[in-house]
């Protein structure tokens, strides 16, 4: 038999068997792109969504999914500058500096 309970934060990992795992996980790796680059300063987001939607089947009930999700500010490198050859290509320079 199914355990029931009310729908609270305190409750909202009982929901999925993965959801608190998966939550934690993503919030290490916010934090851990934090220390690695401590001098971006954007926000990174950890986010925790439910999708509720009416049952199909009954008025009374709906269906309700988790939604977990993770934003890194994108990594940026330094600029290379690249020339258009001949053929419309383009070409740059890399090795030793």
């Amino acid at each position: 038999m199914d355990k029931t309970a009310a729908l609270k934060l305190e409750t909202l990992h009982l929901v999925s068997d993965d959801l608190k795992s998966d939550f934690e996980r993503q919030l290490a790796t916010a934090v851990a792109d934090c220390r690695q680059r401590p001098g971006h300063g954007k926000a990174r987001k950890v986010r925790l969504e439910l999708k509720i939607i009416p049952h199909p089947d009954d008025a009374d009930d709906v269906l309700i999914t988790p939604v977990n999700t993770l934003t890194i500010p994108a990594r940026e490198f330094d600029p290379k500058r690249a020339r258009r050859t001949r053929k419309d290509q383009l070409q740059f320079d890399f090795g030793e500096d």
